[in-house]
């Protein structure tokens, strides 16, 4: 690949020297001529401090310019990225009508029905994990998704075993391996996760693929935070 950098004006080159502007990444600058600078020192060190009076403003200018660049440049690459996670949160639905219980039908067969919706959401997004793979869009071999409530419920019912509840969100995670536990860590899973919501009246699915801040002492700056869809959004 051929040397993007580019070499330094004069201007730039003497402040480098001097340690009046630090020069970017992609800017080539000459080391200091040390050789040259011990035989006529006097005048070069005279030569350099004159110039230093004209050629401030120009670094100063060069700073500024380099300064908008970079901001650019970032602002640029969080346009993307917001793209990036915008289109892949979007929205999958499908509809699971053959699974809903027909007039009449007992306890046991509507609770049968609600556990069959999750197990068929459970298998519509490992399905789409694995096109994504296909599609180059996620890494790895995605395997199977498992879902559980969404807030976690250390006591309780359920969504799909209470029938009073119409709808119910859940947490997925695609797995892609698990992790042993180690004298350090305890033992866990990596995968993708996904958000769920399962409509128990009209047995419909709904689900996105989410993106977690990574980190768990990570404080996300609200501006850049990509908000799940609607349709995923746990809103009451």
């Amino acid at each position: 690949m051929a040397d993007q950098r580019r070499r330094a004006s004069l201007p730039e080159v003497i402040g480098a020297w001097l340690r009046v502007w630090t020069p970017p990444r992609d800017v080539d600058v000459p080391p200091v001529p040390v050789r040259k600078l011990a035989i006529g020192g006097a005048v070069a060190v005279l030569t350099i401090a004159g110039a230093t009076a004209l050629i401030a403003p120009r670094i100063d200018d060069s700073k500024q310019r380099a300064a908008e660049r970079e901001r650019v440049e970032r602002d640029a690459r969080r346009a993307a990225e917001r793209r990036r996670v915008i289109a892949e949160q979007r929205p999958h639905s499908a509809a699971a009508a053959d699974l809903r219980p027909g007039t009449g039908a007992t306890r046991a067969q509507r609770l049968a029905a609600r556990a069959a919706l999750l197990e068929r959401a459970e298998t519509a997004i490992s399905e789409d994990a694995r096109e994504r793979a296909r599609a180059g869009e996620l890494g790895g071999r995605p395997g199977g998704a498992q879902c559980d409530p969404y807030p976690p419920r250390e006591e309780g019912e359920r969504p799909e075993q209470g029938l009073r509840e119409r709808r119910g969100f859940y947490d997925c995670l695609v797995l892609l391996r698990e992790i042993a536990a180690t004298e350090t860590n305890s033992a866990g899973r990596l995968g993708y996760p996904f958000r769920v919501v399962l409509d128990f009246r009209a047995f419909g699915i709904t689900w996105c693929k989410t993106n977690p801040v990574p980190g768990e002492r990570v404080v996300p700056d609200p501006r850049f935070v990509v908000e799940l869809p609607l349709a995923c959004r746990r809103t009451g």
